[in-house]
């Protein structure tokens, strides 16, 4: 079976990664191949999202990328099924929905976060079979604007070969080797979510003796250094050692429409590392932590602070709970167990109606 996979990011997307790229070789192993396009070349990534202003080198780029989508548009009748991330282009998406949806034989949509707050899917979602989505909150929208569109919850994951727990020394630490807290992610969900509660995380870490480790994008750095937290660039060849580095993971959110349908995976990556969390009480942190067994869930900032001060006094508490969080991982979040549900889904299509593949 052949799969065309549309995403808007190349490998150093994160969600296109972990939604689409990780997939290859396990559903290859399904007899599923995936033909993987991004939108966006790795240059103009990294351009995008350390700039985020519409230049004229930026737009010609744009402009070729988009040249690019018409063409994959056009080849989709070629293909078996095709499997959308979270939309066909960043730009003219409107138009090139419609095209895909005249062109294709039948179209899979995936989302890991609440975009259609960000712009419209419904048209897509309703011109799809089926969508694969993070988290339940994320189905319970595809039933409300597509109940014809089959709805399967699909949780962003880790290949647990790649995700392993450090292994610990024999010997306690010395009193001078600091605990180590630590957050991932991009600039722009530094800013949505981090940086308000930076300056508190910081002081709390200070007054228990620890460090607070920022893995991001340059154009953070300045703010992350300006709080006294050390700040860390992202690198895709980097950031997994970076990561697996910290004693406890955090991953502080504020409550809106948009967050409600993150998929937590910051937590899914702790916990594949053996890492205790601290969390805020909402939305998919609710299914990755068990309150108290795998990390904590917190429902203020004074819950959040007190929650990671029991974990960096406590290095027994970090080990039973980290233990635990990584069963979790392996029981729950891992690559070929969805891939097994992907592939079915993607499988079973050929015995519903579609259109003629096109050769």
């Amino acid at each position: 079976m052949r799969v065309l996979a549309l995403c808007p990011y190349p490998l150093e997307g994160p969600s296109a990664r972990y939604r689409t790229y990780n997939f290859e070789r396990p559903l290859a192993r399904q007899g599923v191949t995936l033909d993987i396009r991004p939108f966006m070349t790795r240059e103009l990534y990294f351009r995008w999202m350390r700039h985020r202003r519409l230049d004229l080198p930026t737009l010609g780029a744009l402009l070729l990328a988009s040249a690019r989508r018409l063409t994959d548009l056009l080849r989709a009748g070629q293909y078996d099924a095709v499997w959308v991330h979270r939309q066909t282009a960043p730009a003219f998406h409107p138009l090139f929905d419609r095209l895909l949806m005249r062109r294709a034989r039948r179209i899979v949509f995936d989302m890991d976060d609440s975009v259609f707050t960000e712009y419209p899917i419904d048209e897509l979602l309703r011109g799809s079979v089926a969508a694969t989505v993070g988290n339940s909150y994320l189905a319970r929208y595809v039933e409300l604007v597509a109940p014809q569109t089959r709805a399967l919850v699909v949780p962003t994951v880790i290949d647990p070969e790649v995700y392993q727990p450090r292994v610990l020394p024999a010997q306690p630490r010395r009193e001078d080797s600091r605990v180590t807290v630590g957050w991932i992610g991009t600039g722009a969900s530094f800013r949505n979510y981090l940086a308000r509660v930076l300056p508190r995380l910081a002081e709390t870490c200070r007054a228990q003796g620890a460090e607070l480790n920022v893995i991001a994008s340059p154009d953070v750095r300045a703010e992350v250094e300006e709080h006294g937290a050390r700040f860390t660039e992202w690198t895709l060849d980097g950031y997994l050692a970076e990561l697996g580095a910290i004693d406890i993971g955090i991953m502080p959110l504020r409550d809106d429409d948009y967050v409600r349908g993150k998929c937590a995976f910051k937590l899914i990556e702790y916990g594949a590392l053996g890492l205790p969390s601290v969390a805020t009480d909402l939305g998919a942190n609710r299914e990755v932590v068990l309150d108290g067994e795998t990390g904590f869930l917190a429902q203020s900032d004074e819950e959040f602070c007190a929650r990671l001060t029991d974990l960096i006094r406590d290095a027994d508490l970090r080990r039973r709970l980290g233990e635990a969080a990584r069963a979790r991982v392996l029981s729950h979040y891992t690559l070929d167990r969805q891939a097994e549900v992907v592939a079915e889904l993607l499988r079973s299509l050929d015995h519903q109606p579609g259109r003629e593949k096109k050769e």
